[in-house]
């Protein structure tokens, strides 16, 4: 080869070592992405706040407040269905584990009723608190990736898989659930109120709810727009669980892990206490779950309920619950 040859050749590898370094140096220089931070359990909450299609014969198919008629007790609820103030409120509370978050939602309704007279059926009866349940598993994006969905329908659980890392344990698959954005979409029946993840025909009339700033009231048996707000069952129905008694907010005292609770809303027309606190429910419990573990302890519920693939910590970061009992840690 000649002198210019090698020159040229020498100069082409040059070039060749300067590029690739260049590329080496950007390609070093860029900062790996960090996990995004979590959403606080409040925008968590928000974030997958159900939509719900509620089927209404009547105002006593609206959602409201315990307290709707301004006082905590449970007993007067009935008479004062007619005068309460029936704006749209939700209970919710946000469980966090090391690996999940616990999403679950409680819907109260004063009157649970039949569309033949009270006396005719037998099947009436003062207050109806029936609940969702929604689990989250940390993925290091703000609101992680929902696994499933669980809803209470009167007598049972039923389990919705969103992801094929969950599987049916205890508990069968109940069907697909619809989602409006991030929100759920659950269907609930007229006069019983029972929650349901798959589409159901809704008569005479239909409300649709959904998480909002404004606690509103429907404007009809049809109103395909109804806000409601979120308030913290933590800061409410919690604050006043020893409030117990004929008389008072809540009823029927269970032993849960040596401390007591009351498992029903406290009521008197057409039956005693026949709706269940959200630490109440003792449906799908088998012989491994007590009364209480759906609401109190989720973890151990859900892993009860279904299986899921991958890491499932039963370590609590954040249960305010179990703390307040001193059971954080067992």
């Amino acid at each position: 080869m000649s002198p210019l040859g090698h020159l040229r050749a020498i100069t082409a590898l040059s070039l060749v070592i300067l590029v690739a370094l260049a590329f080496s140096g950007c390609a070093s220089s860029t900062p790996t992405a960090a996990p995004s931070p979590p959403a606080s359990h409040q925008e968590l909450a928000r974030h997958y706040a159900p939509v719900i299609r509620q089927g209404v014969a009547s105002d006593q198919d609206f959602i409201t407040a315990v307290d709707f008629d301004g006082d905590w007790v449970g007993s007067n609820n009935w008479e004062n269905q007619p005068t309460g103030d029936l704006s749209a409120y939700v209970y919710y509370s946000v469980v966090e584990s090391e690996t999940h978050w616990f999403l679950f939602y409680a819907l109260f309704h004063p009157r649970d009723y039949t569309p033949k007279p009270c006396q005719e059926t037998g099947g009436c009866h003062e207050n109806d608190l029936e609940s969702i349940q929604l689990v989250a598993a940390k993925d290091g994006t703000p609101f992680g990736k929902l696994l499933a969905v669980e809803t209470l329908a009167h007598d049972a659980i039923y389990l919705y898989p969103l992801d094929s890392s969950v599987r049916p344990n205890v508990l069968k698959a109940a069907g697909q659930i619809r989602f409006e954005e991030s929100h759920p979409i659950v269907y609930i029946e007229t006069y019983g109120h029972g929650i349901y993840g798959t589409r159901r025909i809704l008569v005479p009339g239909k409300v649709t709810y959904r998480v909002g700033d404004v606690a509103e009231v429907p404007e009809g048996i049809k109103d395909d727009n109804t806000s409601y707000r979120l308030v913290p069952i933590y800061e409410t129905l919690w604050t006043h669980r020893d409030e117990i008694g004929p008389g008072r907010a809540f009823d029927q005292p269970f032993d849960y892990r040596g401390h007591i609770l009351p498992a029903a809303i406290d009521g008197e027309d057409h039956g005693q206490d026949r709706a269940n606190t959200p630490w109440g429910y003792s449906q799908e419990t088998g012989d491994t779950l007590s009364r209480g573990d759906w609401f109190l302890d989720p973890a151990k519920a859900l892993t009860y309920h279904a299986r899921f693939e991958g890491e499932f910590s039963r370590k609590y970061v954040y249960n305010p619950y179990l703390a307040d009992l001193g059971l954080i840690g067992e």
